[in-house]
């Protein structure tokens, strides 16, 4: 389908000022083309040059923003059309005045006539092209510098809101745990988020969560995600009922085609209740087997239905066990080759560097990820150790 970015982009005004000068400028190679033929043209034939010529640079231009790297689809097409209209139709319908050998008076003071015109026409048209293209450059540059303030301010809230993690919790040793956590947005703003919650100071609900699309609106969603995590949390909430009010909250706040998917852990006594919405599952690393097994729960992403009700799991882990949590912008990109980078060689990673701090853990599977191929999602990653 044609991309019409540029002209939804760009209000009706300046898209049509742009054509114009578009028009304008490219119009001008009609007289000019009549300056070097000493005025040969009959009148009529030049003002439809002019008008076609600026007619078909109008075409050439369109073509340009809508398609984009398949103008080629259009180009041979517009310029056959061109050579035809300019080549084999005009010349006939309209031929040139034959010139006289010797210009006398009358001829030499109608040639020097039509020359002023074809040189006035000229710069008129130049003018007014270029009073086009500088009206269409301010306008755009202002919408353009609103715009870039307007994100700018949502990346300061997105670093204040999806900020690393490097903590630890528990006082006794036997409820101690690490954390360590990571998220790169694609753009200037992501929809990922990660976030650490202590409920006392033994307990807490560590998350990650993945708005669906790219930019500000998901990263709006994203906030509003965080908000609401915390405040169900906050007001005595048992986070197995987590999924279930956020999917209540988030569904009449978001726009019908946006969701979003979310896992936690959350620590009660010696067990970590688990739940999945829709995201993919989380990797266990246990230190007495030396193996990695998938946590998964299968339910829904968030927001995709008016009410839903989620099911969980538990976990007890071990000490030194690692589990990590994710988001699909790690294992799907993609190497020149299409390959997806996937679970098992996340998995992999945390096999081989297992006995590492987190950080150096994180910082391996992100590395391994990047060499694999060109970022093209937001990219979140949580690791949790128990002491």
């Amino acid at each position: 389908m044609a991309d019409l970015t540029f002209f939804k982009a760009t209000t009706r005004i300046p898209s049509i000022l742009f054509l114009l000068g578009v028009f304008f400028i490219f119009g001008t190679f009609a007289l000019i083309i009549d300056q070097m033929e000493m005025g040969s043209q009959p009148m009529p034939r030049l003002l439809l040059s002019v008008l076609l010529t600026g007619l078909f640079s109008v075409c050439y231009a369109s073509a340009g923003f809508i398609l984009r790297g398949k103008m080629w689809k259009v180009f041979l097409p517009i310029f056959a059309a061109q050579q035809l209209v300019f080549v084999a139709i005009i010349p006939k319908w309209l031929p040139d005045h034959v010139l006289p050998a010797q210009f006398d008076a009358s001829e030499i003071a109608r040639l020097q006539h039509r020359l002023i015109w074809d040189g006035r026409g000229t710069i008129a048209a130049i003018i007014l092209g270029y009073f086009c293209f500088v009206y269409v450059t301010i306008t755009q540059a202002q919408r353009y510098f609103r715009a870039r303030a307007e994100i700018d301010l949502a990346m300061e809230i997105h670093r204040v809101l999806v900020h690393p993690i490097d903590q630890k919790t528990g006082v006794q040793k036997e409820d101690s745990y690490e954390f360590c956590a990571r998220s790169s947005p694609s753009g200037d703003v992501g929809g990922d988020l990660i976030d650490l919650v202590e409920i006392n100071t033994a307990d807490w609900v560590a998350y990650v969560a993945d708005v669906s699309g790219h930019g500000v609106a998901p990263g709006v969603v994203m906030g509003m995600v965080k908000s609401a995590t915390h405040m169900c949390l906050s007001s005595g909430e048992s986070p197995l009922r987590l999924l279930t009010r956020l999917n209540d909250v988030l569904y009449p706040l978001k726009k019908p085609e946006m969701f979003a998917t979310f896992c936690f852990l959350a620590k009660h006594g010696d067990a970590l209740s688990v739940g999945l919405a829709g995201h993919p599952p989380i990797l266990h690393w246990s230190a007495r087997t030396n193996t990695v097994t998938q946590l998964e729960c299968n339910n829904l992403p968030l927001a995709i239905l008016p009410t839903a009700e989620f099911v969980t799991s538990e976990v007890r882990p071990e000490s030194g066990d690692i589990l990590a949590l994710y988001t699909d912008g790690l294992p799907e990109t993609e190497n020149p080759a299409s390959e997806e980078y996937g679970v098992t060689r996340i998995s992999q990673e945390l096999l081989q560097h297992s006995r590492e701090p987190l950080t150096t853990i994180c910082q391996s599977i992100l590395a391994s990820v990047s060499r694999h191929g060109k970022q093209a999602d937001d990219q979140s990653l949580f690791l949790i150790r128990k002491i």
